[in-house]
């Protein structure tokens, strides 16, 4: 899909942007440190952009609320399951190692909110200039990865946002062998 397609398919009402800059996904993926055994989940995964590009894991599932990008990305991700749905509630019920999420900004900011409560080893976001990530420090060590803006995205984002990474402070197991520990 070339640039002018992903900026028709974007719905500015819905802050779509999509992440399309090379240098920025490499280091996405280098911060996320997804290892070919882990289950991943993307939420905002808008037309496929960061999930065609996605190093090999055991799963991926690519989740996206606006119905009309649902077959694009069938057709942009075929080895991913494809959900529609609301990120806050999927990412409570499906089961994942690594958490990549590019949402619109009061979305992540809701989804810090439950970060806590989650079960997984690392999340990987993207997240607007004045997200507050201190009140998780107790829980995750935090990292800003990179900023990213205007042309890193189709079509360009008007603001400034960032990459940050969240590592559980007990990332000695996985989301999904905690999840099963405490079952």
């Amino acid at each position: 899909m070339n640039n002018d397609e992903l900026s028709v398919l974007a719905d500015p009402m819905f802050e779509q942007y999509f992440l399309i800059s090379r240098e920025k996904l490499t280091l996405l993926f280098e911060a996320a440190g997804i290892r070919p055994d882990d289950t991943v989940l993307e939420v905002g995964a808008g037309a496929g952009t960061v999930a065609r590009n996605m190093p090999p894991c055991k799963s991926l599932t690519v989740a996206e609320l606006d119905t009309r990008l649902i077959d694009t990305l069938r057709r942009q991700v075929p080895h991913a399951t494809v959900v529609q749905g609301d990120a806050l509630r999927l990412v409570k019920e499906l089961p994942y190692d690594v958490l990549i999420g590019n949402l619109p900004n009061v979305v992540t900011e809701e989804l810090v909110d439950v970060l806590p409560e989650l079960t997984f080893r690392t999340a990987v976001l993207a997240a607007g200039q004045h997200t507050d990530f201190d009140r998780l420090r107790d829980t995750f060590d935090i990292t800003e990865v990179t900023t990213i803006t205007g042309s890193d995205f189709a079509p360009p984002q008007p603001s400034v946002s960032r990459i940050v990474r969240l590592v559980r402070r007990n990332a000695g197991c996985s989301g999904r062998r905690m999840r099963e520990r405490n079952s």
